[in-house]
């Protein structure tokens, strides 16, 4: 696997998607952060999933963010 971000959608029921978030720092050697969130489709005007991937990104990287700030803290 190469390092970035996959995230992969799976369906909970009829408003609702869960973001499962593996996030590589390294191709090689380097561990894996894995952070999976539920994520609002909208049903009076559902999103995309492009929409809905990028909301993931979005709390991905906020999570990332906040932790590296409580390790260096």
């Amino acid at each position: 696997m190469s390092k970035g971000v996959e995230i992969e959608l799976l369906p909970l029921d009829e408003e609702h998607v869960r973001a499962r978030i593996d996030w590589r720092e390294q191709d090689v050697g380097g561990g894996v952060l894995t952070i999976e969130v539920t994520l609002r489709k909208g049903l009076g005007a559902p999103k995309t999933e492009e929409q809905l991937r990028s909301d993931a990104r979005a709390l991905a990287v906020r999570f990332a963010r906040a932790f590296a700030d409580t390790v260096e803290g």
